[in-house]
């Protein structure tokens, strides 16, 4: 039996009410608190004005920041707030210090945003290997650990693959890494939110997520995680302003201590308030409650789609989680999404652009995506894969 009360927080969501929403995995619907939160501050701005808000409303800003220490189990200063996961990547990857031969082994289902860093790293010399995986698709934990040797500095992973759902083993690969001299930057943009992380059970020296997916925080909203330890190793962040550096003398800058540093004074600071509701919404109700109800749809819809003529579940991996992917013989993935949304029943259908090295792996150019979070329903799985069926049916 459910340890979350469903109608409860369904009744927190307002968009229950007109959809039928199965696309977390993309953005999920946010709570009245988190939306009401977000409405009051932009009201006290336009009230008091905005220098004036930001320090009125202190408390709810540094919210974020005891939130998200809680969420990660890390100090609350080893957290910074950014716009989303593609910016917390990008940030630390700039301070890894990678030179000319220098080595960076990284899985196969790495997104867009980091696969661009890895090529334009590749052009500057840098050496990008990609990790071999096993027979179930999993990174390849042995392979990674004869790989590693004195001139690998950076090893990346994606904690669970956006194209397909699988759930790489992040602890495992920590273990391995932790063991070298390398950094280890762990893209957990599928799984905060979906399921506990737990840096220092992973041993990640960095970890990216975003706020609008399975956190179900607002959009433009992000994190990054940066171990204490390392922060002297870095490179000096590229961006920098008046809150991540202290301009000391006329002609030297230096950045400040904490997660301060790979943040910049104008944000969305509506969404920081947001962000930190919505992280205690989930905290509150418990991230292993969550896991157990997501991963139990995903598996109801999983069962149901193999019933379905002409549909083909690309899920693959020993542990499935919340995201649920598919083909068919009848419509491309697009048409698919398209023709449920007209139904008000939302998912999505990411291409080979999203994640090439996964995708042509695969065979596929792209999937049908639906990614049940732990406030549907049931009922809402049948009515997925009964209109699913129609719209298949029809179109045939």
């Amino acid at each position: 039996m459910d340890s979350i009360d469903i109608s409860a927080v369904r009744a927190d969501t307002p968009g229950c009410e007109h959809v039928i929403h199965l696309s977390n995995a993309g953005s999920s619907l946010p709570t009245s608190q988190t939306l009401e939160a977000q409405i009051d501050y932009l009201r006290l701005e336009a009230t008091i004005g905005g220098y004036e808000a930001m320090a009125e409303a202190a408390p709810n800003l540094d919210n974020f920041y005891t939130a998200s220490g809680a969420l990660l189990n890390c100090s609350p200063h080893e957290v910074s707030f950014v716009s989303g996961a593609s910016e917390a990547w990008w940030r630390a990857f700039l301070a890894v210090d990678l030179k000319p031969g220098d080595r960076a082994l990284v899985g196969s289902t790495e997104f867009q945003s980091a696969a661009f860093g890895l090529m334009q790293a590749r052009n500057r010399g840098v050496i990008v290997d990609i990790i071999p995986n096993t027979t179930t698709g999993q990174v390849d934990v042995s392979a990674l650990e004869s790989m590693l040797d004195g001139s690998v500095k950076l090893v990346g992973l994606t904690q669970i693959a956006m194209s397909n759902g699988l759930i790489n083993p992040a602890a495992q690969v920590g273990a391995v890494v932790a063991q070298s001299n390398a950094l280890y930057l762990l893209d957990a943009c599928q799984a905060v939110g979906q399921m506990p992380v737990d840096v220092e059970d992973i041993k990640c020296d960095f970890l990216t997520a975003t706020g609008r997916k399975w956190m179900r925080g607002p959009r433009g909203t992000g994190m990054l995680y940066v171990r204490d330890s390392i922060v002297g190793d870095l490179v000096d962040p590229v961006f920098v302003d008046g809150r991540s550096a202290l301009w000391d003398s006329t002609d030297t800058y230096r950045p400040v201590s904490g997660s301060a540093r790979f943040e910049l004074d104008e944000a969305n600071h509506s969404g920081k308030v947001g962000l930190g509701v919505a992280i205690d919404y989930a905290l509150e109700l418990d991230l292993g409650a969550i896991a157990h109800r997501v991963r139990s749809l995903a598996q109801q819809m999983r069962i149901q789609l193999e019933t379905v003529p002409g549909v083909t579940v690309t899920d693959i991996g020993p542990d499935l989680c919340g995201i649920v992917t598919f083909t068919t013989d009848v419509l491309p993935a697009t048409e698919v999404s398209a023709a449920l949304r007209q139904r008000d029943i939302n998912t999505s259908s990411p291409g080979a652009s999203n994640s090439r090295w996964m995708f042509e792996s695969m065979g596929v150019d792209a999937i049908v995506r639906a990614s049940p979070h732990y406030y549907n329903t049931d009922e809402e799985v049948d009515v997925f894969v009964r209109v699913l069926t129609e719209v298949l049916r029809d179109a045939g």
